[in-house]
């Protein structure tokens, strides 16, 4: 199934099926009312993923908010169902500071295989660097200018893969959207981690307040 990002509506939406149509499977990113104070990483979360008829489908809460660049801490999140039992967790891991390395999203279903997803797939990273970000820093001048409209990222692809290679889940960047590739990955965790890697990532039509405060 592919799920893309519905803007135009608030809260944003997840839909199940590709461009919003009726039968597609709908849900909405809500903020928890009991949510914390971000911390200064920004890495505390919690919020709900709710049905189009504003029914409890999963809850996010954080269990571990993210370290220094220095430290390699990473940001832990638990993925409960309405009745508060575990679905799952999802750990972000940031690259450490003066290493080589990728952002990292790993995804611990219960019952399941653990899922690994890397940032970027390590050729584009190499032409990235040497050539991308040069370009992108121009791009990002001229724009402080007024004369850009936007910038080149870094690669942003992930695929997340079992221990046998298998992959469950992809993020292309260039469509922003997830195509949930096998069965084996539970429906309400995956749109937890959707709205978890969107959080981090939001394109500029999540708007000023972000993808749970619209």
């Amino acid at each position: 199934m592919t799920y893309t990002l519905d803007y135009r509506v608030s809260p944003p939406a997840i839909v199940g099926g590709g461009e919003p149509q009726q039968g597609d499977m709908v849900v909405r990113l809500s903020r928890d009312a009991d949510a914390p104070t971000p911390d200064q990483y920004r890495s505390l979360r919690a919020f709900h993923v709710l049905a189009e008829d504003r029914s409890p489908v999963a809850r996010v809460v954080t269990e571990q908010p993210l370290g220094s660049r220095l430290s390699g801490r990473p940001a832990v999140y638990h993925v409960l169902d309405p009745f508060g039992a575990p679905l799952g967790r999802i750990t972000w891991r940031r690259r450490r500071a003066f290493r080589i390395g990728r952002t990292r999203w790993t995804v611990e279903p219960v019952a399941r295989p653990v899922l690994h997803g890397y940032e970027g797939r390590l050729v584009w990273w190499a032409l990235w660097w040497p050539f991308g970000l040069p370009v992108a820093l121009l791009w990002l001048i001229t724009s402080i200018l007024g004369d850009g409209d936007g910038g080149l990222r870094p690669p942003r692809r992930v695929i997340w893969r079992d221990p046998s290679r298998r992959a469950h889940i992809v993020f292309r960047a260039v469509d922003e959207d997830y195509q949930v590739l096998t069965r084996d990955v539970d429906p309400r965790l995956a749109t937890a981690l959707i709205g978890l890697h969107q959080s981090y990532d939001s394109p500029e039509a999540a708007g000023a307040g972000g993808w749970y405060e619209a």
